[in-house]
């Protein structure tokens, strides 16, 4: 079998970007609490704002480690604008081993369900906007979708693979892509705060 041809080869405004993969897996392990501090932080009032229709009480994390294999760049387009922002679409794909176990309660009863064997392919467009004389330099991350990813995984509900029930993983895979998508596809966007802008000073002199 051929191995895939990287997107950097098959589409020239895609640029490589090999050292920035070298880059995240030797930050990797740091990266990883990093990312999974600001899950917790950020996840909550997403959750707390989908789950009543689901008749949940509450949704939370047990244990949320992102595993010992980074996500591969198979390259990054960037957009060069006029404005004070910067523009760039990565093409992500991780095969990774994280340990995410969430507690789920509703009716009075607990829960628990693991992800395992967690696979995502994704384009996402990340925005980095407005951009300040204040480091990191900019005020604000806004990540969109540009196509629905594809995301597949184990989920252990209770211990037992309910993944295995047949006909019940298309469903679970549909449906989480159609709500990712519902959220997330351009032009909607995930905003994620960096800077406080009553206390920056945006002007670049």
């Amino acid at each position: 079998m051929l191995p895939e041809i990287p997107l950097w080869v098959k589409n020239p405004d895609y640029d490589r970007i090999d050292w920035l993969n070298r880059f995240i897996q030797l930050m990797w392990p740091y990266l990883d609490k990093a990312i999974c501090n600001t899950v917790k932080n950020i996840a909550p009032p997403i959750i707390a704002e989908h789950i009543p229709k689901y008749k949940i009480n509450a949704v939370e994390f047990e244990t949320l480690t992102l595993g010992t294999l980074p996500p591969t760049f198979h390259g990054m387009k960037v957009y060069v604008t006029d404005e004070k922002e910067l523009i760039m679409e990565p093409c992500i794909k991780w095969a990774g081993n994280p340990n995410v176990t969430v507690a789920v309660k509703a009716f009075g009863l607990k829960a628990t369900a693991q992800v395992v064997d967690l696979q995502v392919f994704a384009s996402p467009r990340i925005t980095l906007k407005p951009l300040v004389p204040s480091f990191p330099c900019f005020a604000n991350i806004y990540v969109s979708l540009m196509e629905k990813p594809h995301v597949d995984f184990g989920l252990k509900l209770l211990g037992a693979d309910i993944m295995s029930i047949p006909g019940f993983y298309r469903v679970v895979q549909e449906n989480i892509k159609d709500q990712v998508a519902n959220m997330y596809l351009w032009p909607k966007k995930l905003e994620i705060p960096i800077l406080d802008p009553s206390k920056q000073v945006f002007a670049i002199f």
